[in-house]
């Protein structure tokens, strides 16, 4: 890896132009972001557990997008902290439809419909 950053120093340039748009649009959409300096970027929500794993289960199966979930005790109850990691072969479209695909999972949450919603079961 040191090498290639030696040798392809626009992939670096190309991964801080996309962490720049992700964070710089979802700030810019009202989402809280924190103080992060790196390519990992918190976005906190009002939510619980199974809200969140329900939140990560419709990122993932019909958006596409993949994340991992900070939940209590880590982050403090009722506060989730989604966590995303864009890299260099990650496209401005790709930020976009995640930037989008965060203001509708928000609206979701808000509007209390990962309450319906049943995760399928896992089969063993």
């Amino acid at each position: 890896r040191l090498e290639l950053l030696k040798s392809r120093p626009e992939l670096k340039a190309k991964l801080w132009e996309n962490v720049n748009a992700l964070q710089s649009g979802l700030r810019e959409k009202g989402f809280d972001i924190g103080n992060t300096e790196s390519p990992v970027t918190p976005v906190f929500l009002k939510g619980g557990e199974m809200e969140a794993a329900k939140l990560i289960y419709d990122l993932r199966e019909n958006y596409g997008i993949f994340c991992s979930a900070v939940v209590y005790p880590v982050v403090p109850k009722d506060v989730l902290m989604l966590r995303l990691i864009p890299t260099s072969s990650h496209s401005l479209d790709d930020v976009a439809i995640t930037i989008k695909a965060f203001e509708e999972v928000a609206a979701k949450l808000a509007n209390k419909a990962y309450d319906q919603v049943e995760l399928p079961s896992v089969v063993q």
